[in-house]
């Protein structure tokens, strides 16, 4: 009966794992969560100017329908501000504008352009910004049930539950 050998490679990853040393866990996510307070204020720079942007659209459109291109331009607008918000953990915010992305690819998708669905989001959005006062956590919440009535309306799908 003959034995035979097998020969198992070593993996960088799994000789760096082995090593003694580093940081604890709770250290660097300490060291994770300071990096990004640190750069909070860019993020919310961007956010502001993101949020006038989207108010300059929607100014300019003078009751008449949205067009598909700025449904499109509005839904690059809001996933930047969903990817800060996130981030920064501006939850009310974060809510507001996925809302938005709901309803600006709901009407894109259905030919529609109406106006006042987004916004009303938009002025959330406003209020819910990091350069505004924060609004107490009843009026946040009546306000979120409210655009959650827009959005019922419509009827559209989420985009957070889409495959």
């Amino acid at each position: 009966m003959s034995i035979k050998k097998i020969h198992f490679p070593t993996i960088p990853l799994q000789e760096m794992i082995a090593r003694q040393g580093g940081i604890a866990r709770d250290q660097a996510i300490d060291a994770a969560m300071a990096n990004v307070k640190s750069i909070s204020g860019e993020g919310d720079q961007i956010i502001e100017v993101t949020i006038q942007a989207l108010e300059a659209l929607v100014a300019g459109v003078h009751g008449e329908a949205l067009s598909p291109d700025q449904l499109r331009e509005i839904l690059v607008q809001a996933d930047q501000i969903v990817t800060m918000a996130g981030t920064f953990g501006y939850g009310t915010l974060d809510k507001a504008t996925r809302g938005l992305c709901d309803i600006a690819d709901g009407l894109m998708h259905a030919g529609m352009g109406d106006v006042a669905p987004v916004a009303v989001h938009i002025r959330a959005m406003r209020l819910f910004s990091p350069f505004c006062a924060a609004p107490q956590a009843d009026v946040s919440d009546h306000i979120l049930d409210e655009l959650a009535k827009v959005a019922a309306h419509y009827n559209f799908p989420s985009l957070d539950t889409e495959g």
